[in-house]
């Protein structure tokens, strides 16, 4: 039996592909934006780090606020 997550996250692009460009241009001009993927919005949330408060980093990837404070609590790796 496994532990953690399985594989079947690993087949779907929205978890394994990011459009670094996009992620660069969003982190620099810190624009909100709706169409990223999963992975995507992790790695701008990271980015933002530290430089903006959660709830700010919440509204510019489209989530939670309690959703940035985990993805940072968890690991950002971990997160993406």
């Amino acid at each position: 039996m496994s532990t953690g997550r399985t594989g079947w996250h690993e087949a779907r692009p929205c978890w394994r592909e990011a459009d670094t460009y996009d992620i660069d241009v969003i982190v620099r001009e810190r624009r909100p934006t709706d169409s990223l993927t999963r992975l995507e919005r992790v790695l701008v949330a990271r980015g933002l780090h530290g430089q903006l408060p959660g709830t700010e980093i919440a509204r510019i990837v489209g989530v939670h606020p309690r959703t940035v404070w985990r993805w940072a609590a968890d690991g950002w790796k971990q997160a993406a």
